[in-house]
């Protein structure tokens, strides 16, 4: 299994969009090593990894770049678990695209959001919506078996 860790990334400092991606992993792993013998590998997809985009000059071709790397990670997994929650007092833009590009692929998407918080397409684009992101991690269990 691989899981997409989707999420505001742009205007946030790295620590932040990092530090539930690291929890959300850890947890994976755990939960894999207790039950090894029975379940299948769970690997967490971390666009992350290309923070360093996000701090170059912007330009269409990078614009793109981005935009064709996520949309192949996206399709490269079998979930997206989106954390909506620690956006800052960003738009996430990014973030509700990936929603309807995993949508449109079939994926399931797991949206961790505060509770209150209403938007239609967050709530369309999402297969479920959880308040913490252990609810969340614990409901993508079930997409496991």
């Amino acid at each position: 299994m691989k899981v997409y860790l989707g999420g505001p990334i742009e205007g946030l400092p790295l620590d932040v969009v990092k530090e539930w991606r690291e929890t959300a992993t850890t947890f994976y792993q755990n939960w894999f090593l207790e039950r090894a013998s029975s379940n299948p590998y769970v690997k967490t997809i971390d666009p992350c990894r290309r923070k360093a985009f996000h701090d170059e000059p912007y330009s269409s071709n990078l614009a793109h770049r981005i935009v064709q790397l996520d949309t192949n990670d996206i399709a490269n997994s079998d979930l997206v678990l989106c954390n909506l929650k620690d956006r800052g007092q960003g738009k996430c833009w990014g973030s509700v695209m990936e929603l309807v590009i995993a949508k449109q692929l079939g994926k399931p998407v797991i949206i961790i959001l505060e509770e209150g918080y209403h938007h239609p397409f967050v709530e369309v684009y999402s297969t479920e919506i959880h308040h913490t992101l252990e609810d969340g991690l614990n409901a993508s269990l079930g997409y496991f078996r």
